[in-house]
Parts: structure tokens; C-alpha cells; sequence
């Protein structure tokens, strides 16, 4: 929806009117700041008008004493209801805005308000009359939120482009959070000294020049085994329908990322059945010779499938950009060293839609970690049953002869070589490092190899900060992996990526199944509910049987990729070979050369498929340029 700004007891108008513009394409259609000259504060705001597209809207937003101060990136869904009860308590609203509901909320109940939010959303409080802050980020970490803070000074911003734009900060890499073994940061770090990110679910309160964060809201997981499959799915289809009901309220048209796959699918049906209006969908599908490589499942065939069952208005987008001069514009918009080519994939459909008038996307987001709908999943489960049945000295064998197949030639892929070959690289790790490295992740060898002598395996912040979610007691397997998928993947990855490549081309994105009703009722059944058999998203499926096709609830699972292994060996191969050079490794005094030419060459060469490792360490060194120059 928007972008937020603060400066508290450092900086001028001017250096906050600097920050909020270095933000401008979160909010296009509007911007403000207000500075307090007593207590040398002040925040700022771009808005993307979604709800009252009137001035009315304006922020930042003030109460009717002028001692509270709001600027807020996000949407509540309930704020008619929660309106209605601050207006039977006396409250004037002067705007249509859930911003207002907002600020009013915290008058009336403190930092209660948060517990009644259903959203997204990332704000900041500022009372004027104490140069306090009460600012907070959603339950789920769907909004984004950086901080720095320094003695008695604080810097908030939605993008840490604002905060370094700022100057007022040393801009420096956090080198113990840069060598990891994944392709994300993790909370609070983000990859630059002294800013972090609140985590998801925490709200941060700043006084008397003392900064303190707390936690409001959390999962706190449970396998109920008396709850019966028939109140499990009527519970779920109830929550599934209001949820996407509550995301579709907007004074603008809503659309849909449809992949045609088991999420996306579903949030169509649950569209069509709270509107009769116009909804546009947007598929995005490979070039045929990206095909050859990726080998996936066509999007395109079954997003046409639901389309026409729901007769939604369907736009085929074929991603065949110019790389070369797109990656490093989205290193720059995510801020973070973050390695998905998924990003461009939302960039440009997000674009696309914009271009058509759609300003507001549902998608998916969400459901293979909260309903256990990934790959990984299962075949970490998997790997139990391998070492069970199989003889050791079999599985040596096996092991061995698959080692020397190759996993491409010069002109296709062998999707089935690629999945067996990762497969065996965790199948012989106990099961929290089975679980890390089965996320394409580098395991103990790659990344001692790669950060030689800075860094032990099991020291790294990937490691340490991730294992405590595998402590719980009395959680099955499958359960600990999806509750760390949701509490950790979710939102350092999947959601921050979604947000600021959508927010990149002013576009916002709302994902219906993190809705935290849903994340805590999934969170109390048992992993059955979850996998069955073979059968991944059990009770997703089951719902979605009463509104979907059996040909698209059990299609083949299809990831939100990119033609990642085309563009390496293709438009990306020279930017690989002068960036990851020996002499730009040497220059960069981060990883180990031989190490990082072997992960190049034996992708290069079709003897392994290293193209996601090769994306990682191209990134890193793309953001190290755009951050800190060469």
C-alpha cells in the first residue's frame, strides 16, 4: 500500500523528505512528511491509495487533540467492524481510510489494538507531546520494517534504501550474516551492519531515547489428534472464505496471480463465489527453449482451466526479459542479499498488471509452508523410508552410480537426474540438517569450503538461529518443518521477496492463506492433516475439492521459478565470469576460489546442477557492488 519514514531525535525535514522520495514507487499517488522541530523528529509517507482514494486519506494522519501522529503501509480487513465499535464508543472518523482506524484504535486501547487487527501492515505511532513511538509490524511478516538505532537517535523505514539514504548511518556489510549457508537473511539481520528488521509479530515502542521490542502475537504449534476430518475441513473452508473475502474490500480492482496450481486455483474459486464482477487473472509461462532446460509443468494450460471455469479474464504473460539489465535493478529494490529469481517473475507480472489497471494482486503465497505442500517436505520424510528398507551397502551402490550421472546436456535438462541427485545430497544428514540443506541450501562441506576460516557450519546464524524451532516437544517431523518453513522462510523470504518486487512497480500484493487465523488453527492438527500417504496439503485438497477439478487440485507441482538455468548459461554466462572471476573473488576477500569455480564449472559442464548456487553467489556479489561500489 504505502512506504513509512522516521527520524527520532536525529536528522532535519530535509534529510526525511530524501528518505520518503528514495521510496517514491511504493506510493505514487501521494506523499507527506511532518517534522517536529522540538524534539528533531519526524516520519514520512508514500501512498498507493487502495482504500478512500480521496485527500482524506493523507498521511501522515493526525487525531483530533494533534498529539498522535500515524504513517502506515497496509491494509486491516476488518476495520469497518472494528470502526463501528470505536464510533458506538464515540469516536468521529473524518476519513473512509483503515489508517484512521488505525490511530483511533490505539487511543482507545493501547498496544491491545494489535490483537484486533486482521492484516497487513507496518506502522508507526508518534506522539508528538513526548516524542514517543509505538510502532509494529504484522503477525505474519507480510509489510516489511527496518530499524537503526544508535544511544538515543532511531531510524524506521519500510526499504533500507531510505535509511542509507539518509546519511546519517555508516553503510557497512554485517559479514557474520553474510556467511550463510542459504540464500535469505534471517531476522532481525539483514545483511548490513546495524539495521535490522522487527520480526514478524513484535511491535517496538521508543521513549525517554530507549528503544524496546516486544512479542504480541505467535504460533504455538499442537497436534490435536480428537479433532475429526469433517470439522477440520468445514473450520478450514470457513476460514478460507473469509479470509479471501476480507482481502478482496478496495476502492480499486482486485486481480489474481494464478498459476493454475492448488493455492492460487483455490483463492479463484473463493473469488468468483464473493463477486460477480470482472476478475482479471495473470499467468506468467517460459519461452519453449527456457522450457528445454526447466522442464516444468505449463502454468498456462491449467491457469486457462480455472479461468474459464470461473470466467475470469486470463492474460498469458511469457517471461523473456532483458536480464542483463533487470537483475540489478532488482538487487537494488530488494535491499537485501536475497537470491530468488522468482523476484523478476513478480516484478514483471506485477508491472503487467499495472499497465492494465490492476493495482492489487491476490496470490498464494503461503500455502506450501503453513499446509506442507513442498517437495522438501516429503522427501525428507522420505529419506527415513530410503534408509530403512535399503542396505547400506546397496545405497552405496546406488549412491555412487547416480553421483556420475550428468543432470543436463548442452541443449536440455534431466529434471528426474536433478530431483534423485538432490535428493541423495541429504539423504545420509540426520533430520534438522536433512531439513536446511533440502532448501538448496549449502551444506557443511560447500559452505566451510566456500567461507573458508571465517565461519563453522553449525555456528552460523542459519544454523543456530533455525534449530531452536526443532527443540519443541511432542511435534512430529513433519510438523517442526513446516512450523520453521512458516516462522522463518515465510517471512525473510517468500513474503519480503513478494512485497518489494510488487511494491517495485507500485503494485500490492495480499496473500489470503497467511491469514494468522489460518496459520493457528493449521498449527493445531496433526501432520496427517498435512501429508497423507503420498498425498500433499491433505486437508487443502479435500476443501478444494468441493470448488476445483480433480485434474487441478492434483496437478504436477510446479514451483514459481524462473528459467534460472537458461539465463546462466545463456544472456547471463559473460556477467558469471567477470563478476565471479578469479580476480573479482580475489578482489572481494569473501569466498574461496577454487571452491567457487568448481560450483560454476560442474554446473556449466551439466555434471551438477549447481544453478541456484551459482545464482546465490552472483547476487551477493551484485549487492555488494550496488551497496557498496568496487
Amino acid at each position: 500500500m504505502c512506504g513509512i519514514t522516521g527520524l527520532f531525535n536525529i536528522g532535519n525535514r530535509e534529510i526525511l523528505d530524501k528518505m520518503n522520495y528514495t521510496i517514491y514507487f511504493r506510493g505514487p499517488d501521494d506523499k507527506g512528511t511532518e517534522w517536529f522541530e522540538k524534539h528533531n523528529s519526524g516520519i514520512g509517507n508514500r501512498r498507493l491509495a487502495i482504500l478512500d482514494l480521496s485527500p482524506s486519506g493523507h498521511m501522515p494522519m493526525t487525531n483530533e487533540k494533534k498529539n498522535l501522529w500515524i504513517t502506515y503501509n497496509g491494509e486491516i480487513y476488518n476495520y469497518r467492524e472494528i470502526r463501528k465499535e470505536l464510533v458506538s464508543k464515540g469516536y468521529e472518523f473524518h476519513s473512509d481510510s483503515d489508517t484512521e482506524v488505525v490511530l483511533k484504535s490505539y487511543e482507545e486501547w493501547g498496544e491491545n489494538c494489535l490483537e484486533r487487527f486482521n492484516g497487513m501492515f507496518a506502522f508507526i505511532i508518534y506522539n508528538s507531546h513526548d516524542n514517543s513511538v509505538f510502532a509494529a509490524r504484522d503477525r505474519i511478516g507480510i509489510k516489511p520494517f527496518y530499524y537503526w538505532y544508535s544511544e538515543k537517535s532511531l531510524i524506521i523505514a519500510s526499504e533500507i534504501k531510505a535509511i542509507l539514504e539518509s546519511g546519517l548511518v555508516e553503510k557497512s556489510p554485517d559479514f557474520f550474516s553474510l556467511c550463510t549457508p542459504t540464500r535469505f537473511q534471517i531476522y532481525p539481520h539483514t545483511g548490513f551492519k546495524d539495521i535490522f528488521k522487527l520480526p514478524a509479530g513484535c511491535y517496538l515502542t521508543y521513549k525517554n531515547c530507549n528503544l524496546k521490542i516486544e512479542k504480541y502475537w505467535d504460533i504455538y504449534p499442537t497436534e490435536n489428534k480428537k479433532i475429526t476430518e469433517c470439522d477440520a475441513v468445514e473450520r478450514l473452508d470457513y476460514l478460507l472464505s473469509d479470509s479471501v473475502a476480507l482481502q478482496m474490500i478496495s476502492d480499486v480492482p482486485v486481480g489474481l496471480l494464478l498459476s493454475g496450481g492448488l493455492d492460487s486455483s483455490i483463492i479463484a474459486s473463493l473469488m468468483r463465489k464473493n463477486s460477480s464482477n470482472d476478475i482479471h487473472a495473470f499467468t506468467i509461462k517460459f519461452s519453449e527453449s527456457d522450457q528445454k532446460f526447466e522442464q516444468a509443468a505449463d502454468d498456462g494450460y491449467y491457469s486457462k482451466i480455472v479461468s474459464d471455469i470461473f470466467g475470469f479474464k486470463l492474460k498469458i504473460f511469457e517471461i523473456n526479459p532483458s536480464i542483463k539489465d533487470l537483475l540489478p535493478k532488482m538487487i537494488w529494490h530488494l535491499d537485501e542479499p536475497l537470491a530468488d529469481p522468482a523476484a523478476i517473475n513478480t516484478y514483471l507480472i506485477c508491472d503487467y498488471a499495472k499497465q492494465q489497471g490492476i493495482p492489487v494482486l491476490l496470490n498464494g503465497m503461503g500455502g506450501d509452508e503453513i499446509f506442507g505442500g513442498y517437495r522438501k517436505q516429503l522427501a525428507c520424510l522420505r529419506v527415513d523410508n530410503y534408509n530403512k528398507v535399503i542396505p547400506g551397502f546397496v545405497r552405496g551402490v546406488f549412491e555412487n552410480f547416480v553421483s556420475r550421472l550428468p543432470v543436463a546436456s548442452k541443449s536440455k535438462g534431466y529434471r528426474r537426474i536433478r530431483w534423485l541427485k538432490r535428493f541423495l545430497s541429504f539423504a545420509n544428514l540426520p533430520r534438522y540438517e536433512r531439513f536446511l540443506v533440502s532448501d538448496l541450501s549449502f551444506n557443511k562441506e560447500m559452505f566451510e569450503s566456500i567461507y573458508k576460516d571465517m565461519v563453522k557450519y553449525e555456528d552460523s546464524y542459519f544454523y543456530l538461529s533455525q534449530k531452536k524451532n526443532f527443540k519443541r516437544p511432542g511435534l512430529s517431523y513433519l510438523t517442526k518443518m513446516c512450523f520453521n518453513d512458516t516462522k522463518t522462510f515465510l517471512p525473510c523470504h517468500n513474503l519480503l521477496y513478494s512485497d518489494k518486487a510488487s511494491m517495485a512497480a507500485s503494485v500490492e500484493t495480499r496473500p489470503p492463506l497467511v491469514d494468522h487465523r489460518i496459520a493457528e488453527f493449521i498449527f493445531t492438527l496433526p501432520a496427517n492433516f498435512r501429508i497423507k500417504f503420498n498425498n500433499q496439503k491433505y486437508l487443502l485438497k479435500t476443501v478444494s475439492e468441493r470448488y476445483l477439478p480433480d485434474k487441478v487440485i492434483n496437478r504436477p507441482k510446479s514451483p514459481f521459478g524462473s528459467p534460472l538455468r537458461s539465463w546462466l548459461r545463456g544472456p547471463l554466462s559473460e556477467m558469471v565470469d567477470d563478476l565471479l572471476s578469479e580476480e573479482s573473488i580475489k578482489k572481494r576477500g569473501f569466498y574461496d576460489v577454487p571452491s567457487v569455480r568448481n560450483i560454476i564449472e560442474k554446473d556449466r559442464s551439466g555434471a551438477e546442477d549447481n544453478a541456484h548456487y551459482v545464482w546465490i553467489l552472483l547476487n551477493n556479489e551484485l549487492w555488494f557492488r550496488t551497496f557498496f561500489g568496487n
